[in-house]
């Protein structure tokens, strides 16, 4: 596909998308962002007491009300991550999902998980969020991971 191709189809995408679909992605984009300062700048352990009660988890129990912007947050998460210019890996977009529940008052886990490679003694990290049984970023693969800390919004509900 040619440069003035591939701007046409994204001209064409954006100007199907809704002014609450532009909002989405804003805001994706804003906490995608402050996810990557915040992990670049004070680290991983300051972080990690603005994510909720260490080793919680949130209910699975699923709330239908909450589906459909759960579905939002996690394709504008998604979409925000595939063309942004800095690193947006899982750990990012778990935190970005996890500070967007929380802005809207939705209890969610955020998970941290190890796993060792297959072709030595590597270890591999994975970070994901899950709010009731709907998993909001990198939960395609979470059950190859052994977690090894949760962070909750205080006592199940």
């Amino acid at each position: 596909m040619t440069v003035n191709g591939r701007a046409r189809r994204v001209l064409r995408t954006a100007r199907r998308l809704s002014c609450l679909d532009w909002w989405t992605l804003a805001e994706a984009t804003v906490w995608l962002a402050l996810a990557r300062v915040a992990i670049l700048v004070t680290g991983f352990r300051a972080l990690s007491r603005r994510l909720g009660v260490p080793m919680q988890e949130s209910t699975e129990t699923d709330d239908d009300r909450h589906r459909p912007v759960l579905r939002r947050i996690r394709w504008g998460i998604a979409a925000v991550s595939r063309r942004a210019p800095w690193r947006c890996m899982c750990l990012e977009q778990a935190v970005a999902a996890k500070m967007m529940l929380r802005r809207r008052g939705i209890a969610s886990t955020l998970y941290l998980g190890v796993a060792r490679q297959q072709t030595g003694a590597s270890i591999q990290a994975h970070a994901w969020v899950r709010c009731g049984s709907y998993y909001l970023s990198g939960g395609e693969d979470h059950a190859r991971y052994a977690v090894v800390s949760t962070f909750a919004e205080g006592s199940p509900e």
